[in-house]
């Protein structure tokens, strides 16, 4: 669910579609030894509004709205639920 604006104002269905849809896709690869493949967002950063390099996937998150929070938990439930993501 990539439409940022709507996210702010249907809260659920981006939770349901960028958060839970990663955890059903790392629950059902989990136990299979199927490898993962999950695409974020540069929206899981955001607070340091000031920054003039781009970010690495080891730099710490802050989003900022709706559509950032849920693809972030996206990624946690996946790096959490399947040992073989990407």
């Amino acid at each position: 669910y990539n439409a940022v604006d709507l996210a702010e104002t249907n809260p659920e269905t981006a939770c349901q579609v960028n958060a839970f849809g990663p955890k059903l896709l790392a629950e059902f690869c989990q136990p299979r030894s199927l490898p993962l493949v999950h695409v974020s967002t540069d929206y899981v950063f955001g607070l340091d509004a000031r920054r003039a390099t781009p970010y690495r996937e080891t730099d710490p998150p802050g989003p900022l709205g709706v559509y950032g929070v849920t693809k972030l938990a996206g990624e946690e439930f996946v790096r959490a639920g399947c040992a073989r993501h990407f």
